[in-house]
């Protein structure tokens, strides 16, 4: 959005809320020698069954949106990081356990748990700051499947982290959406939505696609701020659901001196 014609920008750096002492025309915090400031975000995907890593979100040739369709190469991360224009990644294996073990909700919440509290300083740490040391990047989540309950978890440790860590600043650090794609055992206490951070369901609602495990996570996510449901679709693989990602998007906030938290200003209320 740069013009180099007049020096100036044609709009306002979209995390803008983060600094209330500094114009939001400027770029960099007005120190282009020193910083560079790219996307300013960072997105944690949280696996399925079938093992951890970037391989599980781009480790197929093709990708079909349905049987009929024509095959289309495709990295499902790689898309989202392009949507967001966000290029910074983690990635967690939301079912880390065997299968006995992962097939229970509670398991799988209680290991994202787990897994969240012991990375919740690694992953804070990595946040970019200003001179100041003010965090300057938001945290998105994407999960799929098995992934979701355990994605549950993990965000509540990050959260524990941020809302009772001493320095104000890391207090200041924002999770401004949960996007869980076709979550499996939405539907129970353990797949609620947090009601503090902006949350989106996506699932295909159809059950005939058999070979695609149709109808294998249809359970609506109670809480959830906004669900995207394509019934012309009935696969749960993750390739399946490339054409939602422009659905994607980031909650709005507001900073709550007193309370000293983000208040989500888009998520639904009970």
């Amino acid at each position: 959005m740069y013009d180099a014609a007049i020096g100036r920008w044609h709009s306002t750096d979209n995390k803008a809320e983060f600094y209330f002492a500094n114009s939001p025309y400027v770029y960099a915090l007005n120190t282009p020698t020193n910083a560079i400031d790219p996307d300013g975000n960072l997105v944690i995907f949280i696996n399925g069954l079938g093992g951890g890593g970037a391989n599980y979100w781009r480790n197929y040739d093709t990708a079909k949106d349905n049987w009929l369709s024509q095959p289309n190469k495709v990295a499902f991360d790689l898309r989202v990081s392009d949507h967001f224009n966000d290029h910074k990644r983690r990635y967690y294996d939301g079912s880390p356990g065997s299968l006995f073990h992962n097939i229970s909700a509670s398991n799988r919440y209680s290991d994202g748990y787990t897994k969240g509290k012991a990375e919740a300083a690694s992953i804070i740490e990595s946040l970019a700051r200003d001179p100041q040391g003010n965090i300057t990047e938001t945290i998105k989540i994407v999960t799929h499947s098995m992934g979701g309950v355990y994605g549950k978890g993990f965000v509540k440790a990050l959260k524990n982290y941020i809302k009772n860590h001493k320095d104000p600043r890391v207090r200041k650090a924002l999770i401004s959406v949960v996007a869980d794609f076709d979550p499996f055992q939405a539907g129970s206490k353990y797949g609620r939505a947090d009601s503090d951070i902006f949350t989106q369901q996506f699932i295909h609602e159809g059950f005939w696609d058999f070979l695609g495990f149709g109808g294998l996570a249809n359970q609506e996510e109670e809480g959830a701020d906004d669900k995207q449901n394509d019934e012309k679709k009935s696969s749960h693989f993750i390739d399946t659901f490339v054409g939602d990602i422009i659905q994607l998007q980031e909650g709005t906030y507001e900073w709550d001196k007193d309370k000293e938290e983000w208040v989500c200003t888009s998520c639904k209320k009970d």
